[in-house]
């Protein structure tokens, strides 16, 4: 018994351990390859993953599995053609399309990863993305010009149907279940999103954008990323900017938070619906492919592979000071003041809220918004560059949750 209570012991503190080591935002994670290239990401829960790679010199595809998290990764498969996308509808079953033997081709396990093979060849280069919504009912499309447009599966992949032609290009699909779903398409006379409600019998274009990805909450309220972050709350008829920050491959574990995929060292994040975005820093390059599976946990690939515990750490331009949580609410006087042109402004917050922090000109009209965003209990920094703004009095406001906290006034001499 005694020894049964000490082996339960160790195994705890292993666990604790290893989780407390973990580096605070995202980090680093080694795939079994460096000459590679991330092309898709797709966790099933905390544990249980897979990555869609290719060789950096030559139309080499592998599909990598991690059943830790992505401490350790395994070649799952091997061959020399090109896949650009995967997805699982559960832990068994799963697809990744691309291109290889003369046209498109869908990949298909049915043993949790542990087998591929070709399900289907179709016309098309490359297939581009793919979307299940039970194992047998799926969708996957072509934006090559002379390829298959979109196709409909009923039967898990073994044979398909055309629902909309080459002509229209089809890039990105998005289904809520087996009626409902939405395709961005970039050809020249068909360009727009286009929706269904009839299971792919007849689409209706929704707008003339048709470019991004795209994610849907319900049959009303969407997300589009591509140059800029749009939402729409009529299905897709309508869409408004809320950020101008880029954005890649869209995932929401809830409602309120989601990643979106980015170019460079940066991997952008909102905790509002998609109503405000912000940046996260990642160690490596080109972080276009996302997967999250929890509000604190998610992985990002591209000349690499990243992964946080966390939820990613502060936004980019907010620094956490010390690690004491504060007892009160506070907004510091800027330093230096006066200033020209960049000047630093600290705050506490005493619990978890939405966090904004205003700049305000003489007259009292708002001219930028330095933080929008949900922010844990702590002392944090920013700052303030003021270089394309004219010499004279400021104020800068910070409001948590709705209530203003504090207003102070700053001066600017150039």
């Amino acid at each position: 018994m005694k020894r049964l209570i000490l082996f339960e012991l160790i195994v705890l503190f292993l666990a604790t351990t290893f989780e407390s080591d973990s580096p605070p935002g995202w980090f680093q994670q080694t795939l079994p390859r460096t000459d590679i290239t991330v092309q898709d990401i797709y966790f099933i829960d905390s544990l249980m993953g897979f990555c869609v790679v290719r060789k950096n010199t030559n139309d080499s595809a592998f599909i990598y599995k991690t059943s830790d998290g992505g401490n350790n990764w395994a070649t799952a498969f091997g061959e020399n053609i090109y896949l650009t996308t995967i997805q699982f509808v559960d832990n068994n079953t799963g697809y990744s399309v691309g291109s290889g033997g003369g046209g498109g081709i869908v990949k298909k396990t049915i043993n949790g990863g542990v087998n591929w093979y070709t399900s289907a060849l179709v016309s098309g280069f490359p297939l581009s993305d793919v979307f299940f919504v039970n194992e047998n009912t799926g969708w996957t499309c072509s934006e090559d010009i002379f390829g298959a447009g979109l196709l409909k599966t009923t039967n898990g992949g073994v044979n398909w149907q055309s629902q909309l032609g080459a002509s229209f290009k089809p890039t990105k699909l998005f289904f809520l279940n087996e009626d409902t779903g939405w395709v961005n398409c970039n050809g020249v006379v068909n360009s727009g999103t286009y929706r269904t409600t009839d299971a792919g019998v007849s689409w209706v274009k929704m707008d003339n954008i048709g470019f991004g990805d795209i994610y849907f909450f319900n049959k009303l309220v969407g997300i589009r990323a591509s140059g800029e972050f749009y939402k729409t709350t009529n299905g897709g008829i309508n869409w408004f900017v809320t950020s101008s920050l880029a954005g890649g491959k869209l995932s929401f574990v809830t409602d309120s938070i989601g990643w979106a995929g980015n170019n460079f060292n940066n991997i952008t994040k909102t905790t509002t619906g998609g109503n405000t975005w912000f940046y996260q820093s990642s160690p490596i390059f080109n972080n276009l492919s996302i997967s999250a599976v929890e509000t604190l946990k998610a992985w990002a690939g591209g000349n690499g592979l990243v992964h946080t515990t966390d939820g990613g750490g502060p936004p980019v331009g907010i620094e956490p000071v010390g690690t004491e949580i504060p007892s009160e609410y506070k907004l510091f006087q800027n330093y230096p003041n006066p200033f020209n042109p960049v000047t630093n402004i600290g705050f506490r917050i005493a619990g978890f809220g939405l966090v904004t922090l205003k700049i305000f000109d003489i007259t009292g009209k708002e001219i930028t918004t330095l933080i929008n965003e949900e922010l844990r209990a702590g002392e944090y920094k920013t700052d303030w560059n003021a270089s394309g703004f004219s010499s004279g009095v400021y104020f800068y406001s910070l409001t948590v949750e709705g209530q203003i906290i504090d207003t102070k006034k700053m001066l600017m001499i150039k």
